[in-house]
């Protein structure tokens, strides 16, 4: 890993004052954030970014036909915020569609993609601010997040396995011997990138769904290197109902997907790293798939379901099978099996990501899930003391191991 460094070619990203005064100036930032039918959530989304220092040049809101009263909320706050921009699509298109309107008009050297229930964490536009000026090789910067469900629960933290020991930039020389034993260390919610690179691989590829930023990313990785903050900077909502949970709970869905990402993979990864990564990237998302299946679903375990997706041998299928009769613990067996047979990354890398699980579950999970439970009962009972008091009030999560 190497801490980088500046050159006369690659001028750093500048951001610190504006006047005499020290007044900050913006960030040359872009932050996209698609919406539908979160006019509950979105404040708090809207609120965490306004909060940074510095703050973004813009925030783009493409309301994607809601029904709700998302159009009345942004609207506003966009009044109070000069920064918010909000485009309306008049029907529903999907996120992809909303992406793309928002990309075509963003003009932020930099560029983040929010969630509406997702939100990000203090600290997170600065901190990206000096990994990438620091090192303007970097495509991108990304960190951890905290996993908060539909109730605002704080599950976990992600990713399971870390690229690297403390912060810094992975070259691509380093990504390509990391990646062999670890891997799927970037979340959306946290992830600022150089918005002139992700454009030269022409942003997300549309038919790959809820993929379309996972191998974007490795694309980047591999050809420019990224740069990779342990700190905890962002909360993303992991419920069954949103955009990559619908597609990870359908098998035929799911199998689209995996033969999409395996045709782009084998046209766009670089030649030295295209058949070996292809091959493990497969098993890692199908054992992930999987993973989702035993873990989401309510009721008895599908084993079938799992098994159609990590294309299992009969043998296998006769274990999950039987699994999955069993009236307690048939998950949790199952997941076992299912990591002693293809494990997903390398024993180091498990037992660390193990280690660190264990640590947030006994000691920081249940102060996370209380400054997350705060937070959206001041946004709802008073949003002019939710805006005032927003930063102090998250740092807790920014601390998290």
């Amino acid at each position: 890993m190497q801490s980088g460094g500046t050159n006369a070619a690659e001028a750093p990203m500048q951001s610190t004052t504006a006047t005499g005064q020290g007044a900050p100036v913006a960030l040359p930032l872009s932050v996209i954030l698609p919406n539908y039918n979160h006019g509950k959530l979105i404040p708090r989304a809207l609120r965490a970014l306004l909060t940074q220092t510095p703050p973004a040049k813009e925030i783009i809101v493409v309301d994607d036909g809601s029904t709700d009263d998302s159009v009345a909320v942004i609207e506003d706050i966009a009044r109070r915020h000069p920064s918010v921009r909000l485009i309306r699509n008049p029907v529903n298109q999907g996120v992809m569609a909303s992406v793309r309107t928002a990309t075509a008009v963003a003009t932020g050297e930099f560029v983040l993609f929010a969630s509406s229930d997702d939100f990000v964490l203090p600290g997170l536009f600065s901190r990206a601010r000096d990994g990438l000026s620091e090192n303007p090789r970097a495509a991108f910067f990304c960190s951890r997040v905290a996993l908060v469900d539909a109730a605002d629960r704080v599950i976990g933290v992600r990713p399971f396995t870390l690229p690297c020991r403390g912060r810094g930039y992975l070259s691509p020389e380093e990504v390509r011997r990391a990646i062999k034993n670890s891997d799927f260390w970037v979340i959306g919610t946290s992830t600022v990138y150089r918005r002139q690179l992700l454009a030269d691989i022409g942003y997300f590829d549309a038919r790959l769904g809820s993929l379309s930023d996972v191998l974007a990313d490795r694309l980047l990785a591999f050809n420019h290197g990224f740069f990779f903050d342990p700190a905890v900077l962002g909360a993303y909502n992991k419920d069954p109902m949103s955009f990559s949970g619908r597609n990870a709970l359908s098998v035929p869905d799911s199998q689209r997907l995996l033969a999409a990402a395996r045709s782009w993979m084998a046209e766009n990864l670089p030649e030295d790293v295209r058949e070996e990564h292809g091959q493990l990237f497969d098993r890692r998302m199908r054992f992930g798939l999987a993973r989702l299946w035993a873990i989401w679903r309510s009721g008895r375990l599908d084993s079938d379901a799992m098994a159609d997706i990590l294309n299992a041998g009969p043998f296998d299928r006769k274990v999950l099978r039987a699994l999955a009769r069993l009236p307690v613990g048939s998950s949790f067996l199952a997941l076992a099996f299912m990591t002693l047979r293809a494990p997903p990354f390398g024993l180091r890398a498990t037992l660390a990501g193990l280690w660190r699980a264990l640590w947030f579950w006994c000691f920081d999970r249940a102060a996370l899930t209380r400054e997350a439970e705060e937070l959206t009962r001041r946004a709802a009972v008073d949003p002019a003391a939710a805006d005032a008091g927003f930063a102090s009030n998250m740092r807790a999560f920014s601390n998290a191991r």
